[in-house]
């Protein structure tokens, strides 16, 4: 029976912590090492798993002053003993069949990397999901993509899930050489991830919703802070430009895409939230992005419902950004 590693990194996650670490002290895998990686948690976190592990020896609690998560997971990599290695972040939860499935799974196929879908849940629906006595809903189906398609399984196919480490069951040898980047504090699961689908590994995936990601109250004014804006465009444009330089031109205007959309929507919360420094910040990136593929192939009453969102005409923004979203989305597709 193979070991599996599962990487917590944790932040003053006092409110969900428990309910992660029982999530994983129930699965149905036994053979587990429960990494919990308290990155210089200010709040009862820590006390919480001191707790838990005395009724389990399975976890292991490492600390660390506040570093930021890339560090964290990186610390939890470098002590893992397991063959595999699976990444769950400290306020989501896990099916309790999930780890076995993907397990079989990897050994069956001889895969590096397997997962499953994720199902996005507040309080009360995450409740509600762990409480459910059935362990399997419905018969789980298999996705085995060839080892060529990783990549594009990464742009194109199964971008929704693969964007994210968390979730992700891989084999520990394939992390030869790769950690989280240190230096980012968003979007640093693309970029790990990116690199790993560069490898082509094998992959296994299912479409069963076993990942259970919990929807925070502080998720949107996280997702709004401009610093962390600023690291998602640093990330997409790298993507971008690597896959222009290796002649991958469909994947490339994907990005290209990513990029135009993530600074629109941030600009209209800008300048709704009438923060006029960034607002201001954001329009001249967007401006910068009218000379891009994407934008000169919009037609032309498409491009000047885009500029109308930059000069402040009375259009609704919401409809603006409806129209201008589905034209996007079908360029170059």
């Amino acid at each position: 029976m193979k070991k599996v590693s599962v990487i917590i990194p944790m932040y003053n996650a006092e409110p969900y912590i428990r309910q992660c670490i029982q999530s994983v002290i129930l699965q149905t895998w036994s053979n587990l090492e429960i990494l919990v990686i308290d990155d210089g948690s200010t709040d009862r976190s820590l006390e919480v798993c001191e707790d838990l592990s005395r009724i389990d020896d399975r976890i292991r609690i490492l600390t660390q002053n506040n570093q930021g998560v890339s560090a964290a997971r990186n610390r939890g990599i470098e002590a893992a003993a397991g063959e595999y290695i699976f990444f769950l972040d400290s306020d989501d939860a896990i099916h309790p069949i999930l780890i076995e499935e993907l397990i079989r799974q990897a050994e069956r196929f001889q895969a590096g990397l397997v997962f499953c879908s994720y199902v996005r849940v507040n309080d009360r629906q995450m409740e509600e999901r762990l409480c459910k006595k059935s362990v399997k809903d419905k018969r789980s189906q298999w996705i085995i993509p060839e080892r060529r398609e990783s990549e594009e399984c990464f742009h194109i196919k199964l971008e929704r899930e693969l964007i994210y480490a968390w979730g992700k069951l891989i084999f520990r040898d394939n992390l030869k050489g790769q950690r989280f980047c240190q230096g980012l504090k968003s979007a640093e699961d693309t970029m790990f991830m990116y690199e790993f689908c560069r490898k082509q590994v094998k992959m296994v995936y299912t479409d069963m919703e076993w990942y259970y990601y919990r929807i925070r109250s502080n998720s949107l004014s996280h997702s709004n802070d401009i610093g962390m804006i600023r690291q998602k465009l640093k990330v997409y444009e790298r993507i971008r430009n690597q896959e222009y330089k290796a002649g991958h031109r469909e994947w490339a205007l994907k990005w290209e895409r990513t990029i135009v959309w993530t600074i629109l929507s941030a600009y209209l919360v800008m300048k709704n939230n009438k923060d006029q420094e960034n607002s201001r910040y954001l329009k001249k990136r967007m401006l910068l992005e009218m000379r891009n593929p994407v934008y000169r192939k919009l037609p032309g009453g498409t491009k000047g419902l885009f500029f109308s969102l930059l000069i402040g005409c009375s259009i609704s923004p919401i409809r603006v950004m409806w129209v201008v979203k589905q034209k996007i989305c079908r360029t170059y597709v």
